[in-house]
């Protein structure tokens, strides 16, 4: 018989489970695990979002560009474009100075035809049946391009002024401007041939006496020259037999008379001229000539005295001359005489 203090094991083999008590906790930390390594696969991305299929990418692009541009200039916009007018009048007649030469016209229509608009054909507009004179402008009158739509036309009305026409012979005045060198001046234009035949209307031919010329330029010159030169005729007036004319510019030196006060005498001659005295000291002078020849006097003449042998210590006049005084000049001395008399010790 069993003694009760003897356990048995499941199937009366194997002793009974006996608890083991868990190993106890150290105090050292536990390491991270190693952070992963992305950044491969983040680049591998970058290069394939740009690079992958790049030739379908292009494409895209440009097909996005490309309808962009056709949605923003298929969009309805407005103009404004100048139209020229072009006249004709009845027989006789001419048209009166400062008449309407154009009209804006308002359009609408896609940016894009409105960028490819260009230039408007100009009206033409018939008065030979029209004494009146007054037009309107309908939008019939003016060519635009398919898909344009005219909105308005300013001015809408025109009133068209006529003068009987005239033909005139009129004088050729030279328009002449600028000035010559220094010491150079106009001394006058002809013309050839003198007059010259225009057409115009009445009021504006017997307002215009005479026919200018274009510029002439003095700038520069210092003698006379021959220029063929064109004419300007004013609005409404034509030249009946159009071509160049002649111009002679005559320029000569400038004369001119200059008054120089106060010139100091100088004594000079034979003998001492530290001996002598003149009274009064000074003379003024009056130069008559060209301007150029007048300044270089001015800077080289001298008034002056001579003494004589035959002068023994005694006053007497002198006669003021001019040394130095430049040829082709003209002067006057004031006075023309002094008194010259020894100096005191």
């Amino acid at each position: 018989m069993r003694q009760k203090s003897q356990t048995i094991g499941a199937l009366g083999r194997v002793p009974a489970r006996v608890s083991v008590p868990p190993p106890a906790l150290t105090s050292q930390p536990l390491e991270p695990p190693p952070p992963r390594d992305d950044s491969g696969g983040v680049r591998r991305w970058l290069r394939g979002a740009l690079v992958d299929n790049l030739a379908l990418k292009f494409l895209s692009m440009v097909l996005a560009i490309t309808v962009f541009l056709l949605v923003n200039t298929d969009r309805d916009s407005e103009a404004i474009a100048s139209v020229g007018l072009s006249y004709r009048v009845p027989d006789g007649m001419e048209l009166a100075p400062n008449q309407v030469s154009e009209v804006n016209v308002k359009l609408r229509g896609s940016e894009r035809q409105l960028k490819k608009l260009g230039a408007l054909e100009p009206i033409h507009v018939d008065l030979r049946d029209n004494p009146t004179g007054e037009v309107t402008i309908t939008p019939d009158l003016i060519h635009v391009r398919p898909g344009l739509t005219i909105e308005s036309v300013t001015p809408g009305t025109l009133h068209v002024g006529f003068d009987r026409r005239r033909d005139e012979d009129v004088e050729i005045s030279p328009h002449i401007v600028g000035h010559p060198k220094h010491g150079y001046v106009l001394a006058g234009a002809t013309v050839s041939p003198a007059m010259v035949a225009v057409r115009g209307g009445d009021r504006v031919i017997r307002a215009q006496p005479a026919l200018r010329t274009f510029e002439i330029d003095l700038d520069g010159h210092d003698e006379s020259f021959d220029v063929d030169v064109g004419l300007a005729p004013p609005d409404g007036v034509t030249i009946v037999r159009p071509g160049p004319v002649t111009v002679h510019v005559a320029i000569t030196e400038e004369l001119v008379t200059r008054a120089l006060q106060s010139r100091p005498v100088a004594i000079r001659g034979d003998g001492d001229p530290a001996k002598w005295t003149v009274t009064p000291a000074t003379v003024d002078v009056t130069l008559t000539g060209s301007l150029l020849g007048v300044e270089k006097a001015r800077d080289t003449m001298t008034p002056i005295v001579k003494l004589v042998r035959d002068d023994a210590g005694k006053p007497r006049e002198a006669v003021v001359v001019l040394d130095g005084l430049p040829p082709g000049i003209g002067a006057k001395i004031s006075p023309e005489r002094v008194k010259l008399a020894p100096a005191k010790p």
